[in-house]
């Protein structure tokens, strides 16, 4: 479940999606972020992933929704500890330097949420197809158990990566979060 959030230089581009597009589900409402340069990088059953270039050449963005199988908690304490447990156990240490981390429970929904947020450093950033650099990289996600699944959950997720920190990262995120609801549950 640990989750990858790295824009590949060699990424397939489709077209560029215009801000706040709805993709229409039988199952969950997906919007792109709302902002324009966006295209979709990935659709699949298990996950939606929309990326952006950076003003500056090497950032980048990436706005994702995965869906995963999720183990049985019964609390929301269980529930907060099983998320730090995955996204804690599978970071690569030689690549990444945490400068901060947070998680916690997350109220909002009707649902068992969990909200994390991470900036970190990215000591071997590619940035192009020929080098790597150091980059931060800011995250921030929400994990919540799937109200219509019993054992399954998602991650609705956002992402920068660049050489400073974007000022208006955590209401960029919020929105794209924000975005993503199951109709008919609140």
């Amino acid at each position: 479940m640990t989750t990858v959030w790295l824009l590949g230089c060699a990424s397939t581009r489709g077209p560029e999606l215009p801000a706040n597009h709805l993709i229409d589900g039988t199952y969950i409402n997906i919007h792109s972020p709302n902002s324009n340069g966006w295209f979709k990088q990935v659709h699949s059953d298990s996950q939606v992933v929309f990326a952006k270039y950076g003003n500056k050449s090497g950032e980048s963005y990436i706005a994702r929704v995965v869906f995963f199988p999720l183990e049985a908690t019964n609390t929301k304490e269980e529930f907060l500890e099983l998320i730090i447990n995955h996204e804690t156990r599978g970071r690569n240490k030689e690549r990444f330097t945490i400068i901060e981390s947070d998680f916690k429970s997350f109220e909002q929904r009707t649902y068992s949420c969990v909200i994390a947020k991470q900036l970190s450093k990215d000591k071997k950033a590619k940035t192009s197809p020929f080098s790597n650099e150091e980059q931060l990289m800011h995250v921030k996600s929400l994990f919540c158990k799937d109200p219509k699944r019993e054992k399954a959950g998602f991650m609705v997720g956002y992402s920068f990566r660049g050489y400073k920190i974007n000022k208006n990262f955590d209401e960029e995120a919020d929105s794209f979060i924000d975005g993503v609801q199951f109709p008919n549950i609140k």
